[in-house]
């Protein structure tokens, strides 16, 4: 037999392996082509399922929501639950405008402890002139806004997610006023859910206090620390601050307010209307409002005296804060945190200060009345220097 007649095992028929190989190889491009397009197809197919299964659900959120009660730019939750509310401006009946869609822009614990979007408020929806959401049982802060068809805020509100505060009624018919900060979880002295947030004058939305009673180091949230902007005429003013309730605004330098005026005074009218009724900025619960804070303020009032003092006994370095008992009011415990304030440079001086706003300005000046109090056991009643830029505490008083 010759070498001719010697057929190649790789090219004989009776060994097709390479002709399959390279057939299939051949396929292959077509094989992954068809699996894309079934995966596409598939998941397109969920996507719009899974679309139409929310839109469902909000739609059975709004049907069975139950109406939050009267209008304002914070809502006091207690219990897990569907609620819903009206899309006007702050405790007025003005509408903030066409709405599109409705979305939660932040939550926070008031902790150290990182939430995972929707531990707080779990779904939302708009329809027909009302927000209306879904509440955990957890306790914490968030913030839900209404967007126009662009995606820009037309309007925003604070859920405050505690039980019901307690009411402590001060000396000298000063007012009854709340038992903790708007925005704490809780009244007790020495824990970091006792400090709540923060509020620069005039300002209806909050920004996060501290997660620590002793240490100035801002509590974890869903979104990462607040934007910064330096105030001028087109960042510093309503509408600005309005469509950007996140954003930090630095104070401008001619009267160091975040709300530019281009005059050294400012506008005192922000959280109170001339009559000192509540303005539709004013950040409380509805029935609440900030308290007044000059010489005829609550806690000058309710002090009997708008003199400061040291009382180096009264500061308890412990739960950093001071207990005002037989001080502003005959309850047990009165207690106001050291929450210290946000400014450009930060988080600042807590468990060393407690800045606490009113709504009331200095005359014909740049500053605004605020309960300031130190470690030291100062105690002022109706402080006069502070910078309405600064974000303090707020302790609402009942209308």
């Amino acid at each position: 037999m010759t070498h001719s007649n010697i057929q190649n095992p790789q090219h004989s028929p009776s060994h097709p392996t390479k002709y399959k190989r390279h057939r299939w190889l051949w396929l292959l491009p077509t094989v992954i082509g068809i699996g894309i397009i079934s995966w596409i197809i598939l998941n397109s197919a969920k996507t719009k399922h899974d679309a139409k299964e929310t839109e469902r659900e909000k739609q059975t959120l709004l049907i069975s929501a139950q109406n939050i009660g009267s209008n304002a730019n914070c809502y006091i939750i207690s219990e897990a639950g569907k609620y819903i509310f009206k899309t006007v401006k702050g405790n007025s009946e003005e509408s903030v405008g066409n709405v599109h869609s409705a979305e939660v822009l932040w939550e926070s614990f008031g902790t150290n402890v990182q939430p995972k979007e929707g531990d707080l408020i779990q779904m939302v929806a708009y329809a027909d002139g009302n927000i209306a959401f879904q509440a955990s049982d957890k306790k914490g802060n968030a913030v839900i806004a209404a967007k126009d068809a662009k995606g820009k805020i037309l309007w925003s509100w604070h859920i405050w997610l505690t039980d019901q505060p307690k009411r402590q009624t001060y000396y000298n018919y000063a007012g009854i006023l709340m038992d903790r900060n708007l925005g704490a979880t809780n009244a007790s002295p020495g824990e970091a859910e006792s400090l709540g947030l923060l509020y620069q004058w005039g300002r209806k939305d909050p920004f996060l206090g501290s997660s620590s009673i002793s240490k100035s180091v801002m509590a974890k949230s869903t979104i990462k620390r607040p934007q910064v902007v330096q105030s001028n005429s087109y960042v510093g003013t309503i509408e600005y601050a309005t469509e950007n309730p996140t954003t930090f605004i630095i104070g401008n330098d001619i009267n160091y307010d975040w709300h530019y005026s281009g005059s050294e005074y400012i506008d005192n009218t922000r959280w109170t209307e001339s009559n000192k009724r509540k303005s539709i900025y004013d950040p409380c619960p509805a029935g609440w409002r900030v308290p007044d804070g000059d010489e005829y303020g609550v806690w000058a009032k309710a002090l009997g005296s708008s003199i400061c003092f040291t009382d180096k006994n009264r500061y308890i370095t412990a739960h950093e804060g001071i207990n005002f008992l037989k001080i502003f009011g005959p309850d047990h415990c009165i207690w106001y945190p050291a929450a210290g304030y946000l400014c450009k440079y930060g988080l600042l001086d807590v468990g060393t200060f407690g800045h606490y706003w009113s709504a009331s300005q200095e005359d014909w000046s740049h500053v605004a009345y605020y309960l300031n109090f130190n470690y030291k056991g100062y105690i002022n009643p109706m402080e006069n220097y502070n910078i309405c830029s600064y974000a303090c505490s707020v302790r609402c008083v009942e209308e």
